[in-house]
Parts: structure tokens; C-alpha cells; sequence
């Protein structure tokens, strides 16, 4: 019998019809989620955890789907820090201590540098401002206008997703993701049709962790390579391999 209950626990809830209202606004966010190439700007990162205050500044390259490359600078100009990640690998570099770690792409890898679980292709489009919703939802609901604005809530195997966004033009200003392993809330600051945010703060809705970037002169599309967000290491570097 507990056999037979457990395997009922998986099954997923039945489907709802998404009505058209909806599924046009996850088809405008999907269509400007797919418009997006690439975005270069500086970045001012403000982490605050468990009472410790981090901060850093430096260039931020983001390019679809799911490369990322950070560069924190000292306050001569100089690199001591680089993050470097793609939809395979992702490699964090202590220019200081002359220390990386390095292994695939992920969840687990986002977790471990940021705090907060997410997959490649999720992050870079939170950074951006263009959500990815949720793939393949059980469920997708309109929700009337609030403080914020309009939202679509998403439910799927991921867990609830609720995404405020210009159901006109798919301009986010807020997201929430509920029922994942880290439940988080992505606030944008600026930024319209045409234009990145200029700052956003993702906040942990349990746990003392947020995470607060503000840009500076970012733009869109300007012909990044795919060389930017592979890192080699030099080879003297003391290097820790995760799975």
C-alpha cells in the first residue's frame, strides 16, 4: 500500500486549458525571451547574507541561452575575480588566491557561486529582464492587476512561477518562483521594449539572502564571441573540480 501511494504522489495534476488571453502573453515572452543575442554593460552586485555584506563591481557579458562571463575589478582596474559559464561548464577564478573551481553547468553550480538554484538559461534570462517561463506548465492563470501590476501564475512540475508583466508588450517587472528548493522573488528597476532593466534584486523567501545589481550603460546586441565565456585557468592554478 505505501508503494502504491508513493507512486500516486508522483503523478502529475491534470491539465488545464490555457485560455487565449494567457497563452498570448507566454507567447509574447517566449518570442521576446527567443529575441534576445546578447547584452554588455557594467555591474554593481550587492550580496548580503546571514548578516555579511559583499560587494562588487565590474563587466557583466550575458549572451543566449546560457552564457555568462563577470569580471569583478579592483578599484585600479584590474581583475581579481572572473566568472565564466556556459550551457556545459562553468569556471570561477580567484586571481588573488590563484584558485578555480570548475565543473558543469547547472542548478547546482549557480547555487554554489549566487546562492540561488538555478539553471543556466533561467538565470541569464532573469539578468536580462526577458523570463523564460516555465516549461510545459499543468496550468497557466491570469491574475487581476495589483500594486506591481498584471501577472500570469504558472504551475508546473517546477513548481509556481508568477511572472507581473505588460500584457502588451512583455516588458517584466516582477517574478516569483514558489515550490522549487529555493523559492526567490526577482524585482526589476527601469528598462522598457527596447531596453535592459537597470537594476534588479533577487531576494530568497527563505533565507536571509539577497542579491542586488544595478547596471550601468547596458546595451543590447553587441556582437559577443562565444571564446568570452570559456575560461582557461592558468596552469599553476590550484584547481577544485565539482560534480
Amino acid at each position: 500500500m505505501a508503494v502504491l501511494l508513493a507512486g500516486c504522489a508522483t503523478v502529475p495534476p491534470p491539465r488545464a486549458p490555457i485560455l487565449p488571453e494567457a497563452q498570448r502573453l507566454l507567447d509574447l515572452l517566449t518570442r521576446r525571451w527567443r529575441a534576445f543575442d546578447d547584452l554588455r554593460t557594467r555591474a554593481a552586485i550587492t550580496i548580503r547574507r546571514e548578516g555579511r555584506v559583499e560587494r562588487l563591481n565590474g563587466v557583466l557579458l550575458l549572451q543566449a541561452p546560457a552564457s555568462l562571463r563577470f569580471e569583478a575589478l579592483a578599484p585600479w582596474g584590474q581583475p581579481f575575480l572572473l566568472l565564466a559559464g556556459n550551457a556545459e561548464t562553468v569556471t570561477l577564478y580567484n586571481v588573488a588566491e590563484n584558485r578555480a573551481l570548475v565543473g558543469p553547468a547547472g542548478a547546482q553550480a549557480t547555487e554554489r557561486w549566487l546562492g540561488f538554484a538555478l539553471e543556466p538559461d533561467e538565470l541569464v534570462g532573469l539578468l536580462v529582464g526577458h523570463v523564460v517561463p516555465i516549461k510545459d506548465p499543468y496550468s497557466a492563470e491570469l491574475v487581476a492587476s495589483d500594486a506591481v501590476g498584471p501577472s500570469i501564475r504558472l504551475t508546473g512540475a517546477a513548481g509556481v512561477q508568477r511572472i507581473w508583466a505588460d500584457p502588451e508588450t512583455g516588458v517584466v517587472r516582477q517574478v516569483e518562483m514558489r515550490g522549487g528548493k529555493h523559492p526567490a522573488r526577482i524585482a526589476y528597476s527601469g528598462g522598457g521594449l527596447g531596453d535592459p532593466p537597470s537594476a534588479l534584486t533577487l531576494t530568497a523567501l527563505d533565507a536571509p539572502l539577497t542579491v542586488a545589481i544595478r547596471y550601468h550603460e547596458p546595451k543590447f546586441g553587441t556582437g559577443l564571441s562565444a571564446d568570452l565565456f570559456t575560461l582557461t585557468v592558468p596552469e599553476h592554478a590550484k584547481i577544485q573540480r565539482f560534480r
